[in-house]
């Protein structure tokens, strides 16, 4: 299971997945990118308009609180865990602590009544030991479909809440992982080949696809060369962490590049455009479906966004009126790799990252 960089036409792709940093775990990611910056801001949710800003020692405290509470459980090396992700820092948190506790976390949609069918039967057909999901996130209650999907699955010994109170569940929010009592498990920060466990997506037919970390990290390093020219600039997500893809060009390629990764829930046009003005030119990640709308809307040429990652479930990324003024990378998950593909050069002769490779 490897990641490919389509966009490449030299072997500069196939040195980045070598890199070094594909050894470690994210665990190990998360402890290097502290060191140096632990009060510069990793991460920040904006969601319904309440903010939640995380510094890199605020990651690396969460990480460690939540894989401390996730040890009392002890849990055997390979069980599975089920992450309904949330779009926000929590569902990164949830992935690197089930990660670093030995489990096999897989990503999967909120059970929205068109996704919870899909994500009951992903945990009974895994025998997921652990579920992880939001009790109430932006104004939605979760409590009723999470509780249901752990009574129809047997297996399941821990529900972890991570927005939210949910009853019989295990507090994995923001503010109870704060009050975690000393000591805190120290992250894993060494070198080292040793085994890492996998991660699953759930994809839209209900399937799990499965990917090493190492091949996830690779993907976000192909993915930061690619748009290398966006240089310190923010990433804006408007996609939720629950796809192989999101996951690399979120919270991977954020760690990776050194940058501050916002997420915006829920979505609206005039919250989009009013966080563009506050943030300044960004990296975006979005559903390719919405590069058409972008381009009308004057948003791929005017500097707002320096690079676009175009997440792609089906069809490739539209076919535009207009070349942007940034570049665009497709990224695609599927095999256990995620593929990049550079589906739209900079305009007016700009030289942009995935134009010169």
């Amino acid at each position: 299971m490897t990641a490919r960089a389509a966009y490449s036409e030299n072997d500069e792709a196939a040195l980045a997945r070598a890199h070094p940093l594909t050894l470690f775990g994210f665990d190990a990611l998360i402890a290097g990118a502290a060191r140096p910056r632990p009060g510069a801001p990793a991460f920040r949710d904006d969601h319904d308009g309440d903010a939640d800003e995380v510094s890199y020692a605020d990651l690396y405290q969460r990480v460690g609180a939540a894989l401390a509470r996730l040890r009392g459980f002890e849990f055997a090396r390979g069980e599975r865990a089920l992450v309904c992700c949330p779009p926000g820092a929590q569902s990164f948190v949830a992935l690197t602590a089930a990660l670093a506790a030995g489990l096999d976390p897989v990503l999967a949609p909120l059970p929205l009544p068109y996704s919870r069918d899909a994500v009951a039967n992903a945990a009974k057909a895994l025998k997921v030991s652990a579920l992880f999901g939001p009790a109430q996130f932006c104004g939605l209650d979760f409590e009723a479909p999470l509780l249901e999907i752990a009574a129809d699955t047997p297996s399941i010994r821990l529900i972890g809440a991570l927005h939210g109170t949910l009853d019989g569940a295990t507090d994995f929010s923001p503010a109870s992982l704060a009050a975690q009592p000393a000591p805190r498990v120290r992250l894993d920060d060494e070198w080292g080949a040793d085994e890492r466990r996998l991660i699953g997506a759930l994809d839209d037919l209900g399937q799990v696809d499965f990917a090493t970390q190492g091949a996830l990290l690779g993907a976000a390093l192909d993915l930061v060369r690619a748009t290398r020219s966006a240089g310190e600039a923010p990433i804006l997500s408007l996609c939720a962490p629950s796809s192989l893809s999101a996951l690399v060009a979120g919270p991977l390629a954020a760690l990776l590049a050194g940058c501050p990764l916002h997420f915006l829930a829920p979505f609206t046009a005039a919250r989009f455009v009013e966080t563009l003005d506050a943030l300044g030119p960004v990296r975006l990640v979005a559903p390719a479906s919405v590069l058409a709308d972008l381009g009308r809307a004057g948003l791929l040429a005017n500097g707002a966004l320096v690079s676009v990652a175009a997440l792609c479930n089906g069809a490739g990324a539209p076919r535009l009126e207009v070349a942007p003024a940034c570049p665009i990378v497709e990224l695609r998950g599927a095999g256990g790799a995620v593929s990049l593909r550079a589906a739209h050069a900079p305009a007016h002769g700009e030289k942009g990252a995935a134009a010169r490779d």
